[in-house]
């Protein structure tokens, strides 16, 4: 039998090969501090969505770019969705010689639910696989990166967070799970554990005229400037979220035809315990269409939201910017970020210590609250907006 990665190596060049001699390539470049990312694409379906990435992404450092393009390191990334490649590349991802290590387990472990790892007996090559519609193959002495996809829409969502990762290792980049929303005077961070709410109060200032600019992962760059760009291209409302805001999604052209959900006549509550296992995706760009303002570089406000189906009244206080430095961590130094700490020949990473003295800088002068809501949110936004002291 041919050694693993004698085969792995054939198949990753003879794709490389097949990707750079496409007519239909189109080639981009993240330019961050001291990292570059080369990218070739030969899928138009990303064309728009990977230049607008590297154009919002490039201006954000285009002051701390080296001039002459020399970089302490480069990565350089093929992405396909050529069938007889996914074909071969999921094949070989079943191959038994793959192992694991370290940092592999840790990263299955926080990813069981939606990502696999392996790696070679000599950590050459590893293999990620992502649902079941993405395939990354990084190849630790050369830089290079081949990620292969099925046709769907939703890998351009896999594609931007594996992108970025690289310079959320590096210290480039900070990330958090949050969407963020804008009147072009104010931008809100909302954030808060999984299922506490955070789609849904994006949703209720959508409905009073703000915008949404990211949704489930806001990055901000080391100066504290937000990176305008949304890396999820679609959302995922819960059920009671669904009905509670129906009239507006229909207005918003986005109706969902299920004789299930007609069925469904049921209290808030039952919807909110129910939204908690069903919910239904939706295209951001179905959702929020382009933007008419300008918004500021910067967050100027935090919401720590919960949404309780018990709760009477609406609970808003002031909390420590603290909190949400250490959020901001969390993913720093997630399995993932650390996986990919591992992955590449970066000699500049930053001690955690390091980056919690820049996070709580960025954060010294932002208001942070935490808000506490029963299901009768929508009766409470222009109280909610009192409260943090909002026109």
């Amino acid at each position: 039998m041919m050694d693993l990665t004698i085969k792995i190596d054939k198949i990753f060049n003879e794709s490389i090969k097949t990707i750079k001699h496409d007519y239909n390539c189109s080639s981009f470049a993240l330019k961050g501090s001291d990292l570059k990312t080369d990218i070739v694409c030969n899928h138009s379906l990303y064309f728009d969505s990977l230049k607008k990435l590297c154009s919002v992404f490039n201006n954000l450092f285009k002051k701390s770019n080296n001039k002459s393009d020399n970089f302490n390191e480069v990565i350089k990334i093929f992405i396909t969705n050529n069938k007889d490649i996914f074909r071969e590349v999921k094949y070989l991802f079943q191959n038994s010689a793959w192992l694991t290590n370290y940092e592999v387990e840790k990263f299955n472990k926080a990813t069981y639910k939606t990502s696999k790892a392996k790696c070679t007996n000599d950590e050459k090559f590893y293999i990620i696989k992502c649902y079941e519609y993405l395939y990354c193959i990084y190849n630790t002495e050369s830089n290079y990166s081949l990620i292969v996809t099925s046709n769907e829409k939703k890998a351009i969502t896999m594609i931007n967070i594996l992108l970025l990762i690289p310079y959320l290792a590096c210290g480039d980049l900070y990330a958090i799970h949050g969407g963020l929303v804008s009147n072009g005077k104010y931008n809100i961070l909302i954030t808060g554990p999984s299922l506490s709410g955070k789609t849904t109060f994006s949703l209720l200032f959508l409905e009073n005229n703000w915008q949404i600019v990211t949704e489930e992962t806001t990055y901000i760059t080391k100066f504290g400037k937000i990176l305008d760009y949304n890396v999820r291209n679609y959302f995922n409302i819960r059920i009671g979220t669904y009905f509670e805001f129906k009239d507006f999604l229909n207005r918003c052209g986005i109706i969902i035809k299920n004789s299930f959900l007609d069925s469904l006549i049921k209290s808030k509550k039952q919807l909110f315990q129910l939204g908690k296992k069903k919910q239904i995706s939706i295209y951001f760009e179905n959702l929020c269409k382009e933007r008419n303002n300008v918004i500021r570089k910067t967050i100027t406000h935090v919401l720590d939201v919960s949404l309780k189906k018990n709760a009477t009244e609406m609970a808003i206080k002031k909390i420590n910017p603290v909190k949400i430095v250490n959020r901001f961590l969390e993913i720093s130094f997630a399995p993932t970020t650390e996986l990919f700490r591992k992955l590449i020949k970066f000699n500049k990473f930053k001690e955690e210590a390091n980056m919690k003295r820049e996070l709580n800088r960025l954060f010294r002068n932002v208001k942070c609250y935490s808000v506490i809501s029963g299901l009768d949110y929508k009766k409470n936004f222009n109280f909610l907006l009192n409260a943090i002291n909002l026109e």
